[in-house]
């Protein structure tokens, strides 16, 4: 179970062409990948998602992914791992008998692992394996597993590896390009029994010191990045033309920066493209950048315009009725004195100086827990195999 690859950047997305076969299979077979039309300097995103099985008093779970095939290589790989209900959480990758390994530690029955890697060849990878330990009384555990870079090498070729450890289970394979979804297909294995968690939860309510109450929101939901930083929050009444359950925030690099802003933060990408939300929904940047004017964008048509935020505690929040693609800037040190603060902001400027007007229609605000942030430390190696996983499923004990 892993994986995720993200997405290509300068190529227009009608050029890339993804075919993900066989739909469905047995444990040890083996899933293709097929790329096309997807040129250098491309930034390319897989992303897997499911729930694994758990027997009655297992305690520990573990996925494995065996001669993985990656056709190109990948510049500035970053990986992210989000496992729960867990103790701890871990990759790990076997190749010429060099084994590495990184794991961490849980927070609030949680591990959100991310981890910016080395280059990562083209070639194979002798074993890819997703493990950790579950809590106490857990039945399953619900992991998504992203790993994006810059490609370079040939614009076709496939992704190739084989499951072992599965026998009844499914996977989303979701491939992103430009920060449009190319393919988003379910892989049945076995016979499954069980239905994946819905990413977004329910929220808890705001109480009136900032608190949380521990009461759920009605009709609430929250949808976060895989590192915890951004979350889009929303009444599942308010959503339209997408399923709650198919929202996703997935993160790339990004683009074509104004020459005169710097980058706070990943590029967010808000999924399905064709999402609304009636009240707006509010789109929360962690922001602890102290010294700084920080401010929120969004980027369509290669054009990166500021939209109106406010400050709520540590995040600036800002109110969006579409998908789209956003990042946290700030303006160099020379510039800020002239920057107004979030806090005041009723509309902003873009680039070229037009005033962008947003509506302003508030929805019920929630208090966001602190991010926990990963381990550090860890190596190219571990890039190399995440291709292939995600595949949620139900274990065989050995």
């Amino acid at each position: 179970m892993f994986s995720v690859f993200l997405l290509a950047l300068l190529s227009p997305v009608q050029a890339v062409s993804v075919s993900i076969s066989p739909q469905q299979i047995e444990e040890g077979d083996t899933i293709t990948i097929a790329i096309s039309g997807l040129t250098n300097g491309s930034v390319f995103a897989l992303r897997m998602e499911s729930a694994i099985e758990l027997e009655d008093n297992t305690s520990e779970f573990t996925y494995q992914a065996n001669q993985v095939t990656v056709p190109f290589a990948l510049n500035n790989p970053r990986v992210n791992l989000l496992a729960s209900p867990v103790i701890e959480a871990g990759l790990e990758a076997s190749d010429g008998g060099v084994i590495r390994r990184i794991i961490q530690e849980a927070y609030e029955d949680e591990v959100s692992l991310f981890q910016r890697l080395d280059s990562m060849p083209a070639g194979t990878m002798n074993r890819m394996k997703a493990f950790g330990t579950v809590v106490d009384n857990a039945t399953y555990v619900d992991m998504t597993l992203e790993l994006s870079g810059t490609k370079e090498g040939p614009d076709s070729g496939s992704i190739t590896f084989g499951l072992e450890g599965i026998s009844d289970g499914s996977a989303r394979i979701i491939v992103l390009v430009d920060g449009s979804q190319v393919m988003n297909q379910e892989v049945i294995i076995g016979s499954p029994t069980i239905t994946p968690t819905p990413h977004p939860t329910a929220p808890p309510a705001s109480s009136s010191n900032g608190g949380q109450s521990g009461q759920p929101a009605v009709d609430g939901v929250i949808v976060s990045s895989l590192d915890s930083k951004v979350r889009l929050t929303t009444l599942e009444t308010s959503i339209a033309d997408a399923p709650v359950e198919e929202i996703r925030i997935i993160q790339s690099e990004p683009i074509n920066l104004p020459s005169d802003w710097i980058a706070l933060s990943d590029l967010y990408i808000i999924t399905p493209s064709d999402v609304t939300f009636t009240p707006h929904a509010e789109l929360s940047f962690l922001s602890n950048n102290e010294g700084e004017v920080p401010f929120i964008a969004s980027y369509s048509n290669n054009e990166w315009r500021m939209v109106p935020s406010r400050f709520v505690g540590s995040y600036l929040v800002t109110e969006i009725g579409t998908s789209g693609q956003y990042a946290l800037f700030t303006y160099p040190a020379t510039d800020q004195t002239q920057s107004e603060t979030p806090e005041s902001t009723q509309a902003a400027a873009t680039p070229s100086g037009t005033v962008v007007p947003v509506d302003s229609t508030e929805i019920p605000q929630t208090q966001i827990p602190q991010t926990q942030e990963s381990a550090g430390g860890l190596m190219a190696l571990i890039g190399a195999g995440i291709v292939g996983s995600i595949i949620i499923a139900r274990t065989r004990r050995p």
